[in-house]
C-alpha cells in the first residue's frame, strides 16, 4: 500500500497559504502586544497559548488540506515460465545434461495440474511455447542467450496478463546481463529464478572471443586477438594457446590470466598471398576440459595488397596522359606503375646502352615476371609491336582471365591504329577492333540511357540528373574507330552522331567481364578535357577526379561498386545456429531487382537443394535466416537468380560459437533479480518445490481514496470553541 500524499485545495496553492499564514501569524503578534500590560503571567500565557491556538486551527481550516493514497488490492495471478533454449543447456556436469534436468523439472511439474503456466522459451529471440509435452519436444538449440531482451518481452506481455509470478530457468551464462538495467515497476510480479547448473560449476578452458580485422594485407604484420579465460579445477593449470594457419602451427604462447581467470594473447603474422586465410586459435584440451568444443575458434582473414598496383604505359607524352598519371599517383590507395615510351629497343644509337639515359622499355621484366602483381594494366595510346611485345600479349590476356584488369586508352597508336586487330588483346577487349580509322571534331559524349545507373557513368544521384552532368561536361575531341560491340559487353558513353558500319553509335566506353576480370576500352584520349570546367557551366574538374577513381575501382572489383550484394549479421555462427543473410540486388544495369525469385546455397555445398528461396522487394532488397551448416569451417553463402549466381560472402561456422565461449554462470545477476521482486533464487533444481508454490499474486491498482481530515465538523466546532474561549477570557480579565 502506497504512503499517504496531501495536496491544498484552496485557491492559489502553496503562494495564497503563504500570504494567508503571514497575514495569520501578524494577528498572533498584535495579540501578544495587546497583552503585555497584564500583570499575571499566569493569564499572559494564557491569552498568548489559547489566541496561537485559535489562530493556528484558523489556518488549518482554511488551507483545506487534502490527504489521498493509490489503494491496490492483491488477486490471484497468472503463473509464467521463462526457459533458456540456449545450446550451452545441452552441456553436461557431473549430475548429466543440463537440458535432462530442465525436462525432469517440467515433466514433474505437468503432474501438478493445479497451475496451467503461460510458458516462454528464449534465445537468439523470445517466443510462446505450448505447456503441454514440453518435456518431451524441449531440445535447446539457439546460438545465443539474452536474458535482458527475454525478460523485457515477458514483463511487457505480463502486464496483460496480470502475471503474479514468472519462474526463470538458465544457466545464467550471459555475461552481458546487468540486474540493475532491468526496468521493475511497482506491478512487476515475483520473479524466481532456478539456475541450472548453479550446483554442479564446470571445469573449462575457453576462447572467449576473436579480435581481428577482416581484411589484411600481403607482408603487412597483422594481429588476431584472443581472449581466453578458466574456470573450476582449471584456473589452476596452465593455459596454452596455439595459432594455427592451415594444417601449420605458426605461434604459441602462455597466457596469463587474472584473479577472475580471464586474459588475453596476441599473435602477429604476416600474410604472404592474396585470397581468404583462415586461422585457428585453440587450446590443446586437458583431461578434464568439459567443453572441448569452445577451445577451437577461427578467424577468417581476406588478403589484399595494401594498395592496388597499377601498371600505366603511354606510347608518347600527351595531355591526357599527364592528367590521368596525375590523378594516380596523387591517390594515396594507387602504387603506380608508370613508362613514356621515348625509345623502342630497334632504335639506332651511336652510344652503349649502359651510357644512355633512356633505357629501352622492361618487357620480358613486367610482362614476364611481374604482371601477376598489378590490379591493372592500362595501355594508354600504345603500339606493342616496336618493342617485341607479341609473344607477351597471351600472357595479359591470360592475365584478365585469371581475375586482372585491363584498359585500354584511345589515340593514334591504340586499336586498329596500334595493330591490336588479330592479337589475344582483341580477345579481351569489349569492342572488335576492325580497321583503322580515327574520327576528327568535337562533340559532347552522350550516356547510355540504360546504364546511366552504372557506377562509372553515375555522376549525379540518380538517371535524370546523371545524363544533365554529362550534357555539360567540356566537348571531346576524336576517337578511334572500332568494328563493333561484343555482344556481351556494356556500352556506357557514345558519340552523339558518328556510327559504325553496322549503324550503331560509335562507341566512346565500353566495359564488360573476361573470364575472371574485367576489360574497358576508351576510344577516345580526350578525357583529360573534363578536367576543366565547359562554358557558362560548374561541372568539370570532380568530374573528372569522380570518373576516374570509379573506373579503377570497378575495374579491380571494389564491392561497393558491385551491382549485387549480400551480407550476414555477423561473422561467425555455431554449428546450426540462425543466419540472417540481407542483401540488395541489381542487375549488370544497375537497376533493382524486383520481386526476383532467389536461392541461397552455401559453398561447399551442404545439400544439393538451397536452403532458402525468397523473393526480393520492389527496391530488390533481401532479408531471411536460415541455419548455418553444422559441420565446422569457413563457407560461402551465394545468391542465385535463375540459376546465375549474382553475389557471395564469407562467414565462418566454429563448433562451439559465441554461445559456448563464455559459459561462467552469473549467479549473484539472477539473485539481485528475485531479491528485488521478493521472488527465491534456486542453484540447480534439486530442492525446487512444486509449481504451485512458486505461484503468486499480483497487485492491481483499485484507485484513490482521499479525505479532508480538517474539514470534518468535529474540526470546526473545535475552532469555534477556541474562538469563543479566547474571547471570553479576554472579556472577564478586562480585554478587548
Amino acid at each position: 500500500m502506497a504512503d499517504w500524499q496531501w495536496q491544498l485545495g484552496i485557491l492559489g496553492g502553496s503562494t495564497t497559504a503563504w500570504v494567508i499564514g503571514l497575514a495569520l501569524f501578524a494577528l498572533w503578534l498584535v495579540e501578544l502586544r495587546s497583552i503585555r500590560g497584564e500583570s499575571d503571567r499566569r493569564r499572559r500565557f494564557a491569552l498568548a497559548s489559547l489566541g496561537g491556538v485559535a489562530i493556528l486551527a484558523v489556518y488549518l481550516l482554511a488551507l483545506q488540506i487534502t490527504l489521498f493514497r493509490e489503494t491496490f488490492e492483491d488477486v490471484a495471478g497468472s503463473t509464467g515460465i521463462l526457459i533458456d533454449n540456449s545450446r550451452s543447456m545441452t552441456l553436461s556436469g557431473a549430475s548429466g545434461p543440463r537440458s535432462d534436468a530442465v525436462r525432469a523439472l517440467i515433466n514433474e511439474w505437468q503432474d501438478d495440474d493445479r497451475v496451467n503456466p503461460v510458458v516462454y522459451l528464449f534465445g537468439s529471440s523470445t517466443r510462446g511455447a505450448i505447456w503441454s509435452g514440453l518435456g518431451e519436444s524441449y531440445e535447446p538449440s539457439d546460438d545465443e542467450t539474452n536474458i535482458r531482451e527475454a525478460l523485457d518481452y515477458v514483463l511487457a506481455k505480463g502486464a496483460d496478463q496480470d502475471l503474479g509470478s514468472l519462474v526463470v530457468i538458465t544457466d545464467g551464462s550471459d555475461a552481458s546481463f546487468r540486474a540493475d538495467t532491468l526496468a521493475l515497476g511497482s506491478g512487476a510480479p515475483v520473479i524466481h529464478t532456478i539456475v541450472v547448473g548453479g550446483d554442479d560449476p564446470i571445469d573449462d578452458q575457453a576462447i572467449v572471443s576473436l579480435h581481428a580485422d577482416t581484411t589484411a594485407y600481403v607482408g603487412v604484420p597483422a594481429v588476431i586477438r584472443a581472449d581466453v579465460r578458466a574456470v573450476g579445477d582449471l584456473r589452476r593449470h596452465e593455459l596454452r594457446v596455439q595459432l594455427w594457419h592451415e594444417s601449420r602451427l605458426e605461434q604459441e604462447t602462455i597466457a596469463e590470466l587474472d584473479e577472475a581467470g580471464r586474459g588475453t594473447v596476441a599473435f602477429e603474422m604476416t600474410p604472404q598471398r592474396i585470397g581468404r586465410a583462415l586461422y585457428r586459435v585453440l587450446i590443446p584440451a586437458a583431461s578434464n576440459d568439459e567443453v572441448p568444443q569452445n577451445n577451437n575458434r577461427a578467424a577468417l582473414l581476406r588478403v589484399g595488397r595494401e594498395r592496388l598496383r597499377a601498371l600505366l604505359v603511354a606510347g608518347r607524352p600527351s595531355w591526357d596522359v599527364r592528367f590521368l598519371r596525375d590523378f594516380l599517383k596523387r591517390d594515396g590507395s594507387i602504387d603506380l606503375v608508370s613508362f613514356f615510351i621515348l625509345r623502342a629497343a630497334a632504335d639506332l644509337t651511336a652510344a652503349p646502352t649502359n651510357e644512355l639515359a633512356l633505357i629501352p622499355f622492361p618487357t620480358d621484366e613486367l610482362f614476364r615476371e611481374h604482371l601477376g602483381s598489378f590490379d591493372v594494366v592500362i595501355f594508354q595510346n600504345f603500339d606493342y609491336a616496336p618493342y617485341e611485345m607479341q609473344t607477351y600479349l597471351p600472357r595479359i590476356r591470360d592475365y584478365v582471365h585469371r581475375g586482372g584488369s585491363f584498359l585500354m586508352i584511345g589515340g593514334d597508336r591504340s586499336f586498329a591504329e596500334g595493330r591490336y586487330a588479330g592479337t589475344a588483346i582483341e580477345e579481351i577487349l569489349p569492342v572488335k577492333v576492325g580497321a583503322p580509322g580515327v574520327l576528327k571534331g568535337s562533340y559532347r559524349a552522350e550516356v547510355n540511357k540504360q546504364l546511366a545507373r552504372h557506377p562509372i557513368v553515375a555522376l549525379g544521384p540518380d538517371p535524370a540528373l546523371t545524363r544533365q552532368t554529362w550534357r555539360m561536361l567540356p566537348a571531346l575531341h576524336g576517337a578511334n574507330m572500332v568494328g563493333a560491340v561484343k555482344e556481351e559487353a556494356q556500352v556506357l558513353l557514345r558519340h552523339p552522331r558518328a556510327r559504325l558500319r553496322n549503324g550503331a553509335p560509335l562507341p566512346i566506353l565500353v566495359v564488360s567481364d573476361s573470364g575472371r576480370g574485367r576489360v574497358a576500352a576508351m576510344t577516345t584520349d580526350a578525357s583529360w578535357r573534363w578536367r576543366f570546367a565547359a562554358d557558362n557551366a560548374t561541372v568539370g574538374s570532380d568530374e573528372y577526379e569522380l570518373f576516374w577513381d570509379r573506373m579503377i575501382r570497378w575495374l579491380t572489383r571494389d564491392p561497393l561498386l558491385e551491382p549485387a550484394r549480400i551480407s550476414t549479421d555477423r561473422e561467425r555462427y555455431g554449428v546450426g545456429g540462425d543466419l540472417v543473410v540481407s542483401g540488395r540486388l541489381r542487375d549488370d544495369s544497375y537497376r533493382p531487382m524486383k520481386n526476383a525469385r532467389v536461392q541461397l546455397h552455401f559453398q561447399p555445398a551442404v545439400d544439393l537443394e538451397p536452403v532458402a528461396a525468397l523473393s526480393t522487394d520492389q527496391d530488390g532488397e533481401l532479408q531471411t535466416t536460415v541455419s548455418a551448416p553444422v559441420e565446422p569451417g569457413a563457407y560461402e553463402i551465394i545468391a542465385s537468380v535463375d540459376g546465375k549466381e549474382v553475389a557471395r560472402e564469407v562467414f565462418v561456422v566454429e563448433e562451439s560459437g559465441d554461445e559456448l565461449a563464455d559459459l561462467e554462470a552469473m549467479p549473484e545477476e539472477l539473485r539481485a533479480v528475485a531479491d528485488r521482486t521478493g521472488g527465491r533464487v534456486f542453484l540447480g533444481t534439486g530442492d525446487v518445490p512444486a509449481l504451485s508454490k512458486l505461484a503468486s499474486t499480483s497487485r492491481r491498482a483499485a484507485g484513490l481514496v482521499s479525505k479532508q481530515p480538517l474539514s470534518n465538523p468535529w474540526f470546526i466546532f473545535f475552532t469555534v470553541l477556541l474562538l469563543g474561549a479566547t474571547w471570553v477570557l479576554r472579556r472577564r480579565w478586562g480585554r478587548r
